[in-house]
């Protein structure tokens, strides 16, 4: 996977160093904020047993944390899916950006060349693109 990042220019290194930096960092945040609702909770169930039975508290509590992480839930997949339209926008784009001087190079060589995988390119892009339109829905 490595030779993949290296031919798009990704320095691997510095990638795993700062990803390691991350993933330590959220790993800590993570646990601080799972530590603090649990207090939070605790609290609101103290709050509602001078209302309500033990059983009854401690069910509401639960329903409350079950809404807030359904919540949670759906916008953590909505943001995984937008970024993941991001990370291969961005990949395209990479690739073309160091697929450029090797085009240049071929093309004073050889234009007729060029030219036809030009329109070969064109046509697989086009190809693409019609089969990954999404269809419009009527309004």
């Amino acid at each position: 996977m490595s030779g993949i990042f290296a031919a798009m220019g990704v320095e691997t290194a510095a990638l795993s160093r700062r990803f390691r930096i991350f993933a330590l960092a959220a790993l800590i945040g993570a646990a601080l904020l799972m530590l603090t609702a649990a207090f939070l909770a605790f609290a609101a169930y103290l709050a509602l047993l001078s209302q309500l039975a033990p059983w009854q508290a401690a069910l509401a509590v639960a329903g409350g944390a079950l809404v807030v992480g359904a919540i949670l839930l759906v916008v953590a997949v909505k943001a995984l899916a937008r970024a993941t339209d991001q990370v291969g926008s961005a990949v395209k784009s990479n690739a073309l950006v160091r697929a450029a001087p090797f085009a240049a190079r071929l093309a004073v060589g050889n234009p007729r060349l060029v030219m036809s995988l030009a329109a070969a390119a064109a046509a697989l892009v086009a190809l693409l693109r019609a089969l990954s339109a999404k269809p419009k829905a009527d309004g």
